[in-house]
């Protein structure tokens, strides 16, 4: 299953999720290992963080 999302919630327990930055792929992984990278899939998490409180 495929499932495009705007809501970070929607993808956290995904098997892989697939971060799309101006056209291409950025990066992939769960969203632990995501969250390690440090790049922009954690960058985006913790604006969504911040905007969720």
């Amino acid at each position: 299953m495929i499932t495009i999302a705007h809501r970070l919630q929607t993808v956290i327990d995904a098997d892989v999720i697939v971060v799309m930055h101006e056209g291409r792929v950025a990066e992939q992984g769960r969203h632990a290992d995501l969250l390690k990278q440090g790049g922009y899939y954690a960058r985006l998490w913790q604006h969504y963080q911040l905007a969720s409180q």
